[in-house]
């Protein structure tokens, strides 16, 4: 019956066999190679990943655009609209007290308020030109109901051209008595056509003011994450430069925490993505109801979370962020019968002189890759070139904060 050592050896053979035929030079030429292979494909689908992200942001940026650029078209427009509806009625008044001098038996006071009407009528065709010029920019991204009505602006602009024509033959006494008819007929169906576009006016400045309002919806809507309901990448970039003008000009300065949710992708696999939806509201709501009036919460992408805290010192934003982490640890979200426990990872950076938005961001993931490191549930603070974890020392400081 074979040893103990005959076993060993025997299972030896193939071990030797191979270092005979590859040699050791060849076995780790193999094993870097599979490693630099597995590497690769690693980096690629990190890469396509935030490449992906990359190209979302983009687009919703892009679309929050051109929504923001039509709603302010629709402001201009009704500024435009107002003036016209104004001016509409101004003319009108004019032509309804050349009317009533049409009655009277004084010829020089008829053709010195016909001069003067002109005069005001050629005004008024400039001023339709000039306006309808300006509501043409914007048609594109108003619709319909715009278009229709620069049209009947357009009939308006014409019926004063031909009020122009009869006007100039009051300036020839001869014609005087030919001319009055044609000035009556041609005020009457000025004043016709006046009434039907004072309603399309108004009609216009409905539509108008309507689809800006659901243009303001649209840009509130982009700066909100569907699924958390907090506000969004987009709004966390506008709050940061607001912040951070204010700090250039030396107002105030300001903190930023990453939270990031402790084994994601574990939730996701284990028990479907459903539920990792879940996880991300669980955190959104309790960073909702611990956040204070001045602080603005985001989500930043992923299963990352963004906190901006205005005029508050690294030092003490770190406990103000790890009592965060504390209450998601403690919280508990339940999935049925099941319970799971929830917790994230903190790093905190004060914005530092110097510092531009991306540096500050870079000190706040450097502290919570230090907190990733240090074990996970943990809030690190980056503090001008050194990691200091929140339990190190942590009674002593938050006592003095009290």
């Amino acid at each position: 019956m074979p040893d103990f050592w005959d076993f060993i050896n025997s299972a030896g053979q193939p071990v030797l066999a191979m270092e005979s035929y590859f040699g050791w030079h060849d076995l780790v030429t193999r094993f870097v190679g599979l490693g630099s292979y597995t590497f690769a494909v690693f980096a690629i689908g990190y890469m396509t990943a935030r490449a992906r992200w990359a190209g979302r942001l983009n687009a919703d940026g892009a679309l929050s655009i051109r929504n923001e650029q039509a709603a302010n078209a629709a402001l201009a427009c009704d500024k435009i609209l107002a003036e016209i509806r104004q001016e509409i009625d101004t003319h009108s008044d004019a032509t309804l007290r050349l009317n009533e001098q049409l009655d009277s038996s004084d010829r020089d006071r008829i053709c010195d308020q016909a001069k003067t009407t002109r005069n005001e009528n050629v005004e008024f065709q400039q001023f339709l030109d000039d306006r309808c010029s300006q509501l043409k920019l914007h048609s594109k991204s108003s619709g319909g109901t715009l278009k229709k009505f620069m049209k009947s602006v357009a009939g308006h602009r014409r019926r004063a051209s031909d009020l122009d024509v009869v006007l100039a033959r009051f300036e020839d006494r001869d014609e005087f008595e030919s001319a009055i008819s044609p000035l009556r007929e041609c005020i009457r169906d000025l004043q016709d056509h006046n009434k039907r576009l004072q309603v399309e006016l108004d009609q216009t400045r409905k539509a108008v003011a309507q689809q800006s309002e659901q243009l303001e919806q649209a840009q509130e809507e982009a700066r909100v994450d569907a699924l958390t309901t907090l506000p969004n990448r987009r709004a966390f970039d506008e709050k940061i430069e607001e912040l951070h003008s204010l700090f250039e000009r030396g107002n105030s300065s300001y903190v930023v925490a990453l939270l990031d949710i402790d084994h994601f992708k574990s939730f996701n696999d284990e028990h479907g993505h459903a539920v990792g939806d879940k996880v991300l509201g669980f955190v959104a709501d309790v960073l909702r109801g611990t956040q204070r009036w001045t602080d603005h919460v985001a989500r930043y992408g992923g299963e990352e979370f963004v906190i901006l805290l205005p005029r508050v010192a690294g030092h003490k934003a770190k406990f103000v962020i790890d009592r965060q982490r504390e209450k998601i640890e403690h919280a508990a979200l339940k999935i049925g019968r099941q319970k799971l426990s929830v917790t994230v990872s903190a790093g905190v950076a004060e914005v530092l002189p110097g510092d531009t938005i991306s540096r500050v961001l870079a000190r706040a993931d450097e502290a919570l890759y230090a907190a990733k490191s240090a074990g996970r549930n943990k809030t690190c603070l980056e503090d001008g070139g050194s990691i200091v974890r929140v339990d190190q020392g942590c009674e002593i400081e938050e006592a003095m904060l009290v």
